[in-house]
């Protein structure tokens, strides 16, 4: 890390998920100097409220804020933003002290860029400080808080998933939000299995949803169980490094006939933004037709029309997803 590596950061902020702000500007300040970087404060700046947070679940069943999330709040006078940022510090703190080997592994990353465990623990910090403040965006849950779009784009994920079959894994299921529209897709409750790095966000999960099973697990180290029709990656691939090994473990979770489906309701363009702001996290973009071609081949798969993915879009929807992402290989 540099001064040219903090100016870059500094420059990056303003346009960064604020949770991504701290966790890039951590990475880079504290591998120049520790002390100064845990003691200080990332600079603010405006950034979108993130999106999900169960908008499926009904708001009695949404978690409240705990009550170190509560102090933080407060402290930062009702911002949001600088709570989930300073969250995201103390647990980097807690990090070095309780795992000083792993957090070592973290700050040493070659080019800032975290691999294996290091990378594990980076997204289950990262997506503890989101889901920590889920309860206080105050923004509306249910139908009625999605705009027609995004409603259309959420079915459109969810049956192209559920269309395999009834079984899904849902990897990178954060609070559950997609449960729902996964249900009424035809998927079964009792079949579904969601699995997230973050507890705090399975936790928020299994309180909206208890008739669903969610489990804290990293996807990779899964036993390949070939159980389920449906393996979907719901704004999830973009956090692992090499696609190759994602979609072969993919592929091992589901049967013969099943289908890996790789989604993201804002598309390629965003997905590719958030890898030039913030690749200590999200560490890839999301497939190109071409690149989903070579991995089809390379694990005995087979990647669906587009028209097959989401039937009937208009205008007609394409593999590149520029815009919406939703792409299926079928086992």
């Amino acid at each position: 890390a540099d001064q040219l590596g903090l100016q870059r950061i500094s420059a990056l902020q303003p346009h960064m998920h604020p949770c991504c702000r701290a966790s890039a500007w951590i990475l880079i300040a504290l591998a120049a100097d520790p002390a100064a970087a845990l003691a200080a404060s990332p600079r603010k700046g405006k950034a979108t409220r993130p999106a999900g947070g169960g908008f499926g679940a009904a708001a009695s069943k949404q978690t409240s804020l705990d009550a170190a999330a509560k102090r933080l709040l407060k402290e930062a006078g009702g911002d949001v933003d600088a709570a989930q940022e300073k969250s995201f510090q103390n647990a980097m703190r807690a990090l070095s002290r309780s795992e000083p080997e792993l957090f070592e592994a973290l700050m040493e990353a070659k080019g800032g860029l975290p691999t294996g465990a290091a990378h594990a623990k980076l997204v289950e910090l990262f997506w503890d400080a989101v889901a920590a403040y889920i309860p206080a965006r105050q923004r509306s849950v249910g139908e009625s808080g999605m705009s027609a779009k995004a409603r259309r784009q959420i079915d459109a994920i969810a049956g192209c998933a559920a269309s395999a079959g009834p079984a899904v894994l849902d990897v990178g299921c954060g609070d559950g939000a997609l449960l729902p529209h996964l249900l009424r897709a035809g998927a079964d409750a009792g079949r579904y299995l969601g699995i997230d790095l973050s507890a705090r966000m399975v936790a928020a999960a299994a309180a909206a949803h208890p008739a669903a099973t969610f489990r804290r697990a990293d996807f990779l180290e899964l036993d390949p169980s070939g159980e389920y029709d449906c393996c979907l990656l719901n704004g999830a691939s973009q956090f692992f490094a090499d696609q190759s090994c994602l979609v072969g473990a993919a592929a091992a979770a589901v049967r013969s006939g099943g289908r890996v489906v790789i989604a993201h309701a804002q598309g390629a363009a965003f997905v590719a933004g958030e890898h030039r702001g913030n690749p200590a996290v999200a560490r890839s973009c999301l497939p190109t037709p071409a690149l989903l071609e070579s991995l089809a081949e390379e694990h005995g798969l087979q990647v669906l029309p587009a028209e097959e993915c989401a039937p009937g879009r208009t205008p007609p929807h394409t593999l590149e997803g520029h815009d919406f992402y939703l792409v299926a290989l079928r086992k």
